[in-house]
């Protein structure tokens, strides 16, 4: 199953081979890092690519690899994150170096929610965001997200927001 998602600056599509060097770049970024996770070395970045190819095989849904429209240069991912430790699907979103505060996380992740709740019927998401994140929390609030609780999440807390009803929308 190949799924694409455009909007008017960006694409939305499968993950390809040479999406890894700008991935491993993004993932080896202690600054970037500092809300997702530990920094990735190469092999950890190539296991997160091919997890990400492969959650799409198993669940049928998955992380898009985002691109500008007019050139195809990755700038970072979006889509729906399903580890085996989740009851469900997380609403997801990361843009590497040099693409923050352009409107891209909120423009990729509107178009996953569209895409979640009409041609999935998935209910309304939620997302999983780190309290000191701003940037994070700002986009969330965008997208008509609300606080619904706290958890723990690779030792860390996090916000568990819960997002609007996408539906025909």
């Amino acid at each position: 199953m190949t799924v694409e998602l455009t909007t008017d600056r960006l694409r939305l599509r499968p993950w390809r081979v040479d999406d890894f060097e700008p991935l491993a770049a993004f993932l080896g970024d202690p600054e970037l890092a500092q809300y997702r996770a530990p920094v990735a070395d190469r092999f950890e970045a190539w296991k997160h690519m091919c997890g990400q190819v492969g959650q799409w095989r198993i669940r049928g849904y998955g992380i898009f690899a985002v691109a500008l429209r007019d050139s195809d240069q990755p700038i970072g991912y979006s889509g729906l994150y399903h580890p085996i430790i989740f009851d469900e699907p997380e609403l997801s979103w990361s843009l590497f170096a040099g693409h923050h505060g352009q409107g891209y996380a909120t423009e990729m992740a509107t178009a996953v929610c569209r895409w979640a709740a009409n041609d999935l019927m998935r209910p309304p998401l939620m997302s999983i965001v780190h309290p000191d994140n701003v940037a994070s929390i700002r986009v969330a609030e965008r997208l008509g997200a609300k606080p619904e609780g706290e958890t723990v999440y690779q030792d860390a807390p996090r916000i568990v927001y819960r997002h609007r009803d996408w539906r025909a929308s």
